[in-house]
């Protein structure tokens, strides 16, 4: 999604932001023995192995030091004070909640803390160059995730990650598609040495199969934090669907996504993601859509309502929608209808002094069929979403009424679909 009209990064940020900052892995930590830091020499080798892969130059020694669960949380929360303003986080809000990606009591800046002081067992400063590892990593996990963070040390000496994960445009299906090629990239680098130390590589199919999963992203090599009950990452397993999703995504699908260019590529693949980067979650989950440069459609959407003035604008890609569909209908719907998605505008606009928010969201769809199917889908969605909806029009191509968020309506016109929702008057 974009930036919003106050100025401010794109409503993903937040959470991006830090992830580029602190880009630990989701290996879960055995309880000991604890690690001891690695030494220089073997910080180099890894290096070396990386920089034989990807063509890449070690351009400079990494530093490197020990950090506490308490020292990490005491940073994000310094990053987040530098980095991202108040207004950000209420426009971050915002937007989750209109959508009703999060409940109306969220808490963004706590949960987004909070999770990442969960997951983080090493992590690459971008800024500050430098290399951290957690105290409490035990061995195994320490030198699983090392490889990850030293992948990006590597790609950092040669592309300036920071500058390209901040480039392009604002919005958060260009951030995604960004984050994608640099955890996604790291991740796949982690698997390969790891597979050519046991005398296997990633170009093997077979291997490639057992280690990534397959196209349809089954077989996936290791399960995600959260998806046993007994999960060591209580955080993760209880925030809503749209952050596990969100936060998952860059790794997953990214270390497909990599495949898929190496495959396509070879060698040259490692700097070709950077590039000529995917522009959409989109071209991550559909590699041909990135070989074919497929654009993403932009929907024009109505002029602000008199007294109202925007106060956030921004992109719904595949995924997004993926998210939103599964999580108020059902997965088997959500992955049958977002891919036919070719793009979506939304924008959130504010009327004061009241401070009424009324979300207005155009999307645009492969086909008429396709569109009319998200026509249904999406009434569905509002119905789960609101506690009460009192419809006033309902026929092929118009859905009206009230809910307990205000007035709202959603038409069909061909293959664009348009919701307005939040109203203080009747449309």
């Amino acid at each position: 999604m974009r930036r919003g009209i106050y100025g401010g990064r794109s409503w993903h940020w937040v959470l991006l932001a830090l992830v580029a900052i602190l880009s630990g892995g989701w290996q879960q930590p055995p309880p000991a023995p604890q690690s001891k830091l690695p030494s220089a020499a073997e910080i180099n080798s890894i290096l070396k192995e990386l920089s034989d892969i990807t063509g890449f130059q070690i351009r400079k020694q990494l530093p490197f030091e020990s950090i506490t669960r308490e020292q990490v949380n005491k940073y994000l929360r310094e990053q987040i004070r530098r980095s991202v303003k108040p207004d950000e986080i209420r426009a971050e809000e915002t937007t989750l909640k209109k959508f009703g990606f999060v409940p109306p009591d969220f808490d963004l800046k706590q949960t987004t803390i909070d999770l990442l002081t969960e997951q983080a067992a090493a992590f690459y400063d971008f800024r500050r160059k430098k290399l951290f590892i957690s105290d409490w990593a035990a061995v195994n996990m320490r030198d699983v995730a090392l490889i990850h963070e030293l992948a990006h040390a590597l790609a950092d000496q040669n592309f300036a990650i920071e500058k390209f994960t901040t480039k392009g445009p604002d919005n958060s299906e260009s951030s995604l598609a960004r984050e994608a090629v640099v955890e996604g990239q790291a991740s796949w680098l982690m698997i390969e040495v790891g597979a050519r130390r046991a005398g296997r590589t990633l170009a093997d199919p077979e291997t490639a199969r057992q280690l990534l999963g397959g196209p349809d992203n089954s077989q996936p090599a290791a399960a995600l934090p959260g998806d046993s009950e007994t999960s060591e990452y209580p955080v993760f397993s209880k925030a809503p669907l749209y952050l596990r999703r969100t936060l998952t995504f860059p790794y997953d699908d990214g270390e497909k996504f990599q495949q898929a260019v190496f495959l396509h590529d070879g060698k040259r693949s490692f700097s070709k993601v950077f590039e000529d980067p995917p522009i959409s979650t989109a071209q991550v989950i559909h590699p041909e859509q990135y070989f074919r440069k497929t654009p993403l459609a932009s929907p024009v959407l109505p002029k602000p309502v008199r007294h109202a003035k925007p106060f956030v604008t921004g992109a719904l890609g595949e995924l997004e929608t993926t998210i939103l569909l599964e999580q108020y209908l059902d997965p088997d719907t959500a992955h049958m209808l977002a891919p036919k998605l070719k793009g979506a505008d939304y924008r959130v606009d504010e009327t004061k002094p009241a401070h009424r928010m009324m979300l207005v969201y155009e999307s645009e769809w492969s086909d008429p069929d396709a569109a009319a199917q998200y026509f249904e889908a999406y009434q569905r969605v509002l119905r789960a979403k609101w506690k009460s909806v009192d419809v006033t029009v309902s026929d092929a191509d118009r859905f009206s009424g009230k809910s307990e968020d205000g007035y709202f309506t959603v038409s069909r016109d061909g293959n664009k679909v348009l919701s307005e929702e939040g109203f203080e008057q009747p449309l």
